[in-house]
């Protein structure tokens, strides 16, 4: 895991973090309709609030991605799009437990499926793993409260003391 607090490695992974949901905001801003269809078929969201957030989640998205790229409130860019991704697999896994074929909507409308929810939720999955890792490596930037120990410290106190 040495690898992944590499400066040049996490600077690979932000990038390609953002790049996603830049993306997906884009594929989504062009064709709001199919992403409204694709939200409505889990069931979840009441019928009228399906437009807006279907009008304003790629822009967010595709802010928040750019931000993370840019610099720009990094942190607060990286925790929004991670925590996105955290609703992303809890309405995925909801309808995979209802039975409900989906089309996450993520990259543009496609063919509902639960072979493609399953690999969407296997994405989000990553994503989630990646938004995290990075939001740990902001958070190392800035330095952790006294009272907030990470694991690492903790076991290295504990070896100092058997010494």
């Amino acid at each position: 895991m040495k690898i992944l607090e590499h400066r040049f490695c996490i600077q690979i992974l932000r990038f390609a973090f953002a790049s996603v949901f830049v993306y997906a905001g884009v594929l989504k801003l062009g064709s709001p309709q199919n992403f409204a269809d694709s939200i409505a078929t889990f069931a979840i969201i009441p019928s009228h609030y399906i437009n807006f957030v279907a009008i304003s989640l790629p822009p967010f998205e595709i802010l928040a991605g750019l931000a993370a790229m840019a610099g720009i409130q990094r942190r607060s860019a990286i925790l929004g799009l991670t925590a996105t991704t955290f609703v992303f697999i809890l309405a995925l896994g909801a309808a995979i437990i209802r039975g409900i074929p989906v089309d996450c909507g993520c990259f543009g409308s496609g063919k509902s499926s639960a072979s493609a929810a399953w690999i969407a939720l296997g994405r989000d999955f990553i994503l989630f793993a990646v938004g995290l890792l990075l939001y740990r490596s902001e958070l190392s930037k800035i330095g952790l409260p006294p009272e907030i120990k990470r694991d690492d410290d903790i076991q290295s106190n504990v070896a100092e003391k058997k010494q």
